[in-house]
């Protein structure tokens, strides 16, 4: 076609929407609205990887060892622990420059002297409303300046950076010499892990959006068609015909788009402070964000997707001049429908079980692999759900054809037979949409378990061992010098054998935990081999890094003293307060003061899980599954207003013939309630496969009566929503609307 007669056909595809009246009006502010919700929750699954990255390349610099990269000419001694007060994670970095021009973190423009620090706004603040024996005496020295944005994971992260001479630093056991701070790189490919998760639900939401908008735009079908007849017989050919069907979509899915993006650039500060990361403080709002290539396909794919679902759900426009078209009964929907579905089952399953066994180091060809091979199997499975779709609800005519007992149900089980395409064309957006906010409800049951560790996911640890208002200090192989200043009545000393034994009495041990003697050990399938477990947990100490996979140390076994256990170095100190908070932290500063390397937990910090929790994404899932139940109603409340409009001649033919008002009412009942409720099951069916293909079984749980609740509560809703059609079946089956010709 000519682009300059391709251009007025789009001009007169304009002016024909502007003529037609109210319902071109409510069909493009259907459309506009239905497609508005979803652009900004497929930008947020979009934006959720580079939420993660953001936060490991901020994270990067806490990273930084003896083998990190050069970054500066000079060196400079370095002490990093991460610390806790009041529940939150504190990262503590002792320095010392060792030259003129030693590397400095991000966030700071030097590193501070001797007797200097700086601190994170955040923890300024705090210092300024807490104790100095609970907090400040931490970091001895002024406050000489603030840490920036750069620095830090998140606004209210609490970090501290404490300036030393040389010689104190060397004085500080695990101070190491480093030339460079480490810079964020792609060594930890959280792309690769969550693209796959998020990739996913990205596809899902546009799920239904694809079928929101084919549904609105069959409103006026009948008239449309005419108006397209009309063109036809002044010459348009099929494709002037489609571009002219087209731009109508094209104008709403674009203005869709726009409001869509607009509202996800509005939404960025309430969806920056729901994401935590694990920590219990929101990220960064700049961090939100969506790359420019990916933003782009968004933007221009939402708008063609729109065009293309209009084109194939209007296929009858595709009339010849003078409007005639053979109708012909369609075939039967087949079994092979179901064959999508099972592949794309069988594609979750291999990649999710291919990327649990991949080592996560680097952008390999074979994790691309199968990143790709688990988004096209989620595809598969959506595809699978239109195919099958007719075919369950041929199936749903059968089984009313074969329990009916009225003519009301038999007329509805003939139509349903007759075309189950369109039958499932009118509830397939509320199915397709349950399936989504299923399978979103397994993915936040699995991951949204409070104070979820993954040790208390695999092994059922799920209570701290050590008593409330005791502290353990853990001093990493101190000797009994440096640790006095700690010691007092009924502090119990955990010392370290050789092989990571830990040495400890069982009656001391008992004094301070929940245990009893004699000392747990491991054993495969047996249950006391928990308690050896939490006990486990509480002395191993995870690396300050972006995750909990490599440690510092884990112990091997425990053993009682011998006569040699005064000789060995003490491991950790569990020492006992009065329960308060300001006790715990009191001895939590004397620690961090006398053994600068040294870490402290109580119980309340056992029970929180690792330092990043990426599943803490899960807790913007909510409301996903609102958006997806809106999308429900509105789908359904459209699918049966259309299928009443497309009908009304038919409907009132029988009304003239003697079937009743209410009868009408009860076919549209039916015909819409029987299909939905059998799609909606077989929608949960698959959505509990999917889950089981994609969630370790020792994660896997069934999602809480509030959702079941919730989620039913919500389809009864949608459908309540759709009977305002009802009402309008009197106007619409008037006798006056009964043509004779």
């Amino acid at each position: 076609m000519n682009p300059r007669l391709g251009i007025r056909m789009a001009l007169l595809g304009v002016r024909m929407a502007r003529a037609g009246g109210r319902e071109s009006a409510v069909r493009l502010a259907l459309m506009t609205v239905g497609v508005a919700i979803g652009v900004p929750l497929v930008l947020l699954a979009v934006a959720a990887v580079p939420i993660l990255q953001s936060h490991v390349d901020r994270l990067a610099w806490h990273r930084t060892t003896a083998a990190s990269p050069p970054t500066a000419p000079d060196r400079a001694l370095w002490l990093a622990v991460t610390d806790r007060y009041d529940g939150h994670d504190i990262i503590r970095v002792h320095v010392a420059a060792l030259g003129a021009r030693p590397p400095v973190p991000p966030g700071v423009t030097r590193l501070p002297g001797p007797g200097e620090k700086l601190v994170s706004p955040a923890l300024a603040e705090l210092l300024r409303a807490v104790p100095d024996d609970q907090l400040d005496n931490r970091f001895p020295g002024r406050v000489a300046g603030d840490i920036g944005p750069d620095g830090l994971l998140m606004p209210d992260e609490l970090v501290a950076i404490v300036g030393h001479t040389p010689d104190q630093m060397r004085a500080m056991q695990g101070a190491t010499e480093i030339s460079g701070i480490e810079q964020p790189d792609a060594g930890l490919d959280l792309a690769l892990i969550w693209g796959v998760f998020f990739g996913m639900i990205a596809v899902l939401v546009i799920g239904p959006v694809v079928v929101f908008v084919a549904m609105t735009a069959r409103v006026g079908g009948p008239r449309r068609e005419l108006r397209f007849a009309a063109a036809r017989l002044a010459g348009a050919t099929r494709l002037q015909t489609a571009v002219l069907a087209a731009t109508e979509t094209a104008l709403a899915a674009v203005a869709g788009t726009l409001l869509g993006w607009l509202t996800f650039v509005l939404l960025r500060p309430a969806v920056a402070s729901q994401v935590t990361l694990g920590h219990g403080m929101p990220v960064f709002v700049e961090d939100v964000r969506v790359p420019l290539a990916a933003l782009l396909v968004v933007l221009l794919g939402v708008p063609l997707v729109a065009v293309g679902t209009t084109l194939v759900a209007l296929r009858p426009v595709q009339l010849t001049p003078l409007g005639v078209r053979h109708r012909g009964r369609r075939r039967p929907p087949g079994l092979w429908r179901l064959a999508p579905i099972l592949g794309g089952l069988l594609g979750v399953w291999y990649s999710t079980t291919l990327s649990r066994a991949e080592t996560v180091t680097t952008s390999t060809p074979q994790q691309i692999a199968t990143q790709v091979l688990s988004t096209l199997s989620a595809l598969s499975i959506l595809v699978g759900f239109f195919l099958a779709g007719a075919w369950v609800c041929m199936w749903v005519s059968r089984g009313m054809a074969r329990l009916s007992r009225s003519v009301t149900s038999l007329m509805v089980a003939r139509r349903i037979a007759a075309d189950p395409y369109s039958t499932f064309r009118m509830v397939g957006g509320a199915a397709i949409a349950v399936y989504v906010a299923t399978t979103l409800g397994f993915v936040a049951a699995a991951n949204g378990q409070p104070g979820r560790s993954d040790n208390q996911t695999l092994f059922g640890a799920g209570r701290p061992v050590l008593d409330p208002g005791v502290v353990a200090v853990h001093v990493r192989g101190a000797t009994d010098a440096e640790v006095a200043p700690l010691m007092s009545d009924g502090v119990v000393v955990v010392r370290l054998a050789a092989d990571d034994r830990l040495v400890v009495s069982c009656q001391d041990l008992a004094r301070v935990t929940d245990l009893g003697c004699p000392l747990p050990v491991y054993r495969e399938g047996f249950f006391g081999g928990q308690d050896y477990l939490r006990l486990e947990d509480l002395f191993t100490l995870p690396t300050p890094d972006a995750s909990s996979a490599d440690l510092i140390f884990q112990p091997s076994a425990l053993a009682e003293p011998g006569p040699e256990a005064g000789g060995l170095p003490v491991q950790t100190l569990l020492v006992p307060t009065d329960g308060t908070a300001a006790a715990q932290e009191r001895v939590r500063t004397l620690a961090a003061g006398t053994v600068p390397l040294s870490r402290s937990r109580t119980s309340d910090d056992l029970a929180v899980g690792p330092l990043l929790d990426v599943t803490a994404l899960a807790g913007v899932l909510p409301y996903a599954m609102v958006f997806v139940l809106v999308l429900t109603a509105c789908s359904l409340t459209v699918s049966v207003i259309t299928g009443v409009l497309e009908r009304r001649r038919a409907f009132a033919a029988l009304r003239a013939s003697g079937v009743s008002l209410g009868q009408l009412r009860r076919v549209v009942l039916l015909e819409t309630g029987a299909p939905l409720a059998i799609t909606v099951l077989f929608g949960v069916g698959l959505a509990t496969l999917q889950s089981l293909a994609t969630i370790r079984p020792d994660d896997w749980i069934l999602p809480g009566v509030e959702f079941v609740a919730g989620l039913g509560g919500g389809v009864l809703a949608a459908f309540t929503v759709s009977l305002i059609a009802l009402p309008f079946m009197n106007a619409a089956t008037r006798l006056d609307t009964v043509r004779y010709e």
